[in-house]
Parts: C-alpha cells; sequence; structure tokens
C-alpha cells in the first residue's frame, strides 16, 4: 500500500469495491474493476468501497483510470455516505458530492451542477481527496489538483462512484500502486508553506512566553501554568517591591485593554473550576462535571428550559459523552436505557444541527467491537479532549458575560447614587 500514513488496526482503510453495495448494471471484473453493462434509460449503478474514509489521517485520496467511456462518458468520482441511494450519481444525493465526466460539473448533495473542472473521459485518471486537516474536498485530473471543491468535510464518507452509459469501465487505484497525483509533494508544499509563514512572524522572547501562559491560563492547565510560572520567576518577581510598584505605575487601560484585562481576570478566577472539569471529563466522569457545572455554573445546564426544553449544546456534548462513556465501559444496556430517558428528549434551536452527531453517537451500540468501527473515533481521548475544550470555553464565556452584566450593574447603581 502506498498509504501516506500508518494506518491503524482499529479503522480499516478503503481497500476495494464493495459487491455488497453496488446498483444496478454494474458488472465487477474483479474487485477494482467495474463496467456498466445495463441499459442507461434506467437507473444509474454506483457502487462504493469497502470501507469509509479513516478519521486518523490528514489527508484521504484515491483515484480511478477511465478504461472506457463508452458511449456517453456519464463516469462520476467523489464521496457519499453508507444511506447513498446506490441508482444515483455521487452529488445527486444529501450527504454525497461528485464530480462528473461528461459536463465537468460539481454536484454537492442535490442535482444542480456548478461549473467546476475539465470533462473527462478515455485515459484519463480523475482522483478525489477529503483534506481532513483542513475539512476540504478536492479533486485531480492527470495529475493535475483542481480548484477547492467544497468545504467543510468530514471522515465516514464512502469513496463511490457512478456510471451511466453503456460500456462504461474504469479501474480504480485504492492506494495499492502509485497514484498518478503527486499527493506526497502536495503535503511537503503545505508544510514548507506553513514553516515560512511562522519564520515570518516576528514574535519576541517576551511575547512568546505571554502566548504560552494565556494558553495554559484558557484551557485550564493549573499545574502546567504553575510550573510554567515558577520556571519563568514570575510568582517571585510579582512578590518584589520593583514587581509590585511597576503594577502600580502602570498607566490606566484603554477600552480594549481594559475588556482583555476583565477576560483575563475571569480566567484567573475561574481557572480551579475549569481545571477539576477538565481532570472530571477527560477521566471519563461526566456526572462529576455535571455536578460542578451545577454547583458553580448552572446557567450552562438550563439550556431552553423556558422554552420547554430540557438541553442547551454543551449539556447536549455531556450527555452524549456519558453515552459514549457507558459504551466505551461495555455498560451496553445502561447506554440504551440513558439513550431512551435521555437523548431522545435533547432538543433546543440547534436542534437539526445536532441531529447528524447524534446519529453517530447513538449508533455505537449497533457494533459488536465499536472500538474497530467506522465510529471508533469517539472511545477515543481526543472524543474527551474535544467535549473538555468546548465545556471549558462555554464556562468561561458564561462567566464572563455574568461579570459584564455585574460591572454594568455597579456602574448604572453608581450613577443614581
Amino acid at each position: 500500500m502506498s498509504y501516506l500514513f500508518q494506518q491503524s488496526s482499529q479503522q480499516p482503510w478503503p481497500s476495494e469495491l464493495n459487491t455488497a453495495r453496488q446498483g444496478p448494471g454494474l458488472e465487477l471484473k474483479d474487485k477494482i474493476t467495474v463496467e456498466y453493462i445495463g441499459d442507461p434509460r434506467r437507473d444509474v449503478g454506483a457502487i462504493q468501497a469497502n470501507h469509509p474514509v479513516p478519521s486518523n489521517c490528514t489527508v484521504y485520496y484515491y483515484e480511478f483510470t477511465i478504461l472506457d467511456q463508452g458511449l456517453y462518458g456519464k463516469i462520476a468520482i467523489g464521496f457519499a455516505d453508507k444511506n447513498f441511494k446506490l441508482t444515483r450519481q455521487p452529488g445527486w444525493e444529501d450527504n454525497s458530492y461528485g464530480y462528473h465526466g461528461d459536463d465537468g460539473k460539481k454536484f454537492i448533495g442535490n442535482s444542480h451542477g456548478e461549473d467546476y473542472g475539465p470533462t473527462f473521459g478515455t485515459g484519463d485518471t480523475v482522483g478525489a481527496g477529503i483534506h481532513l486537516g483542513r475539512q476540504e474536498l478536492f479533486f485531480t485530473k492527470n495529475g493535475t489538483k483542481l480548484k477547492l471543491a467544497h468545504r467543510p468535510m468530514r471522515a465516514g464518507l464512502y469513496p463511490t462512484i457512478g456510471l451511466h452509459s453503456k460500456g462504461e469501465r474504469v479501474q480504480v487505484n485504492f492506494g495499492h500502486k502509485p497514484f498518478v497525483f503527486d499527493l506526497e509533494g502536495m503535503l511537503a508544499e503545505e508544510r514548507s508553506a506553513q514553516r515560512a509563514a511562522v519564520e515570518r512572524m516576528p514574535l519576541s522572547p517576551a511575547a512568546s512566553h505571554q502566548l504560552v501562559r494565556q494558553y495554559l491560563l484558557h484551557y485550564g492547565y493549573q499545574a502546567s501554568l504553575g510550573a510554567f510560572d515558577e520556571a519563568a520567576g514570575l510568582a517571585a518577581a510579582a512578590a518584589t517591591p520593583e514587581g509590585a510598584a511597576a503594577a502600580v505605575s502602570a498607566p490606566p487601560p484603554t477600552s480594549s485593554a481594559a475588556d482583555a484585562a476583565a477576560a483575563a481576570d475571569v480566567a484567573s478566577s475561574s481557572l480551579p473550576l475549569r481545571c477539576r472539569l477538565r481532570a472530571a471529563i477527560q477521566g471519563g466522569d461526566v456526572d462529576g462535571a455535571v455536578a460542578l457545572l451545577a454547583a458553580h455554573c448552572p446557567a450552562l445546564l438550563r439550556g431552553e428550559e423556558e422554552a420547554g426544553r430540557g438541553y442547551g449544546d454543551v449539556h447536549f456534548q455531556l450527555a452524549c459523552q456519558k453515552y459514549i462513556e457507558l459504551v466505551r465501559c461495555a455498560r451496553v444496556e445502561e447506554a440504551v436505557q440513558f439513550a431512551q430517558a435521555t437523548l431522545s428528549h435533547l432538543g433546543g434551536p440547534s436542534c437539526a444541527a445536532l441531529a447528524a452527531p447524534l446519529r453517530d453517537v447513538v449508533a455505537l451500540v449497533a457494533y459488536q467491537q465499536p472500538e474497530s468501527s467506522p465510529l471508533g473515533h469517539l472511545l477515543g481521548q481526543r472524543q474527551r479532549e474535544a467535549v473538555a475544550d468546548a465545556v471549558n470555553a462555554a464556562v468561561l464565556a458564561v462567566l464572563a458575560e455574568q461579570q459584564r452584566v455585574r460591572q454594568e450593574g455597579a456602574v448604572r447603581q453608581g450613577k443614581q447614587e
């Protein structure tokens, strides 16, 4: 295999066409070569790979070479979810994306195409890729990368091709031989551009020190922040007469500086709470995190209760994470009961946007070995970290708003007096 990244045993990569997921009128010559022999007056013949795009890579990419464009060259390449109708071209249905050879158009979730690239036919090699680092979809033709096709994109979609005129025949390359497109060269160029951009940025030692400190403070890494300050001598410097005098004689802050100072004050005062929340979530103790929020930041748990709904987005994420932790501990019966009693009642203004992630989370119990399923990444430490980051940001936002309201109230009261 010529993949750029080491494959995880828990996330198999697409390696061949899936004979169990093919539309009408198709004949497989082998596991990577397919021909349309049906009636073009009837349905499209689409087929998917045997596995979805894995989440443990920066870029996923595959190609096909058109051995024969048939009568009309109605050949398409792209990605689609597992529920895709195999009588349709990729891009014509929700959660599907395609680049079509007969007109050079791209189709993104509907049958109305947009002008995109050149047409393609017999002898051409066309590729489709998802840059997970950038959440971008791109296509190539004969080794040349075309313009950005769509953003955002995600893992979990299946490589999908469609054929729709007699005699069309393509051979797919899932990485068992070198690609025509120089994928490794593209990534090397990206890394070089990123390094050059960083090197062009003027950054003094004091500024870099402050950036590190703000990062640790913002994300609630209390122990690391204390060690960093101690190593830098900040605590000792603040305790000296010179340090105290510098603080007293500092000029009055501007409005923007005052806002930054207020934000820093909130971050500092809430650091112990946020540190405990992060430790609880990253340790799998979702109930402990919810209890902390109920005691110290209950506004995050009220969500849309005034509208008769039970959860805001943060509570939604925590509820989903609790379900994930139950599955992770093989407490499947408890997970199902929790889903029926709690997850089924999730709602709010962003309910539609939350439907897809909720579907993925609930689907974990459908797998005998969820850790090795296409949704296995939900059971990893990165998922916990993502939820911890979301809760941390929400706590900072709520506490900052509460402080702003208190300050405005104090100002109004002072004017009245």
